[in-house]
């Protein structure tokens, strides 16, 4: 075999190489998207999995209407999903081992969550965090708020205050 023929088996070996990495990478990353926010700031997220819903002040929840709409940044984005995961630990933490049961596992459910932002009477950003492991295969959760009785630790919600780095009012559903 020739230089040349080497040097041509090496090139079809490098292109298929790089076209079999980096097609398994856009599978991984397929739903992760680039969204502009309405400061049009761009903040990266995976769409298959968080949905920012604007604040409604008519609807006055989950924030009463003294609050105001605002938008997120990425490091608002970074900051509710390390709270969130500091929060869930938190709160199984506190269960006691007869109310295991009731952990919320978010390696085990495919969880999503809804965001809603907004600023409170001192300037401070707050986000309610709404999660749950079921849509009944609709994608209304993109756009509206996903409110369920019962279902159990599937569903939960807390708010962050991004100023303080502090969550609180923790809830999730109970069980008919």
């Amino acid at each position: 075999m020739t230089s040349r023929s080497y040097i041509n088996i090496l090139t079809i070996a490098f292109c298929l190489t790089n076209a079999l990495t980096s097609c398994g990478q856009s599978q991984n990353k397929k739903n992760e998207q680039i969204v502009k926010n309405k400061s049009n700031k761009s903040i990266l997220f995976d769409t298959s999995k968080t949905a920012i819903i604007p604040f409604d002040k008519k609807g006055n929840y989950p924030f009463d209407n003294s609050y105001k709409p605002t938008t997120l940044t990425q490091k608002d984005i970074n900051s509710v999903d390390s709270l969130l995961i500091a929060c869930v630990t938190d709160y199984n933490n506190s269960l006691d081992k007869d109310h295991k049961e009731w952990s919320i596992d978010l390696k085990k459910y495919n969880y999503r969550k809804q965001l809603i932002a907004v600023t409170n009477k001192i300037g401070e950003k707050e986000v309610w965090v709404n999660c749950f492991c079921h849509t009944w295969d609709s994608n209304k959760w993109k756009t509206e708020m996903m409110i369920v009785d019962d279902g159990g630790n599937c569903y939960f919600n807390f708010k962050i205050n991004l100023a303080t780095k502090k969550f609180y009012d923790l809830g999730f559903n109970g069980v008919a």
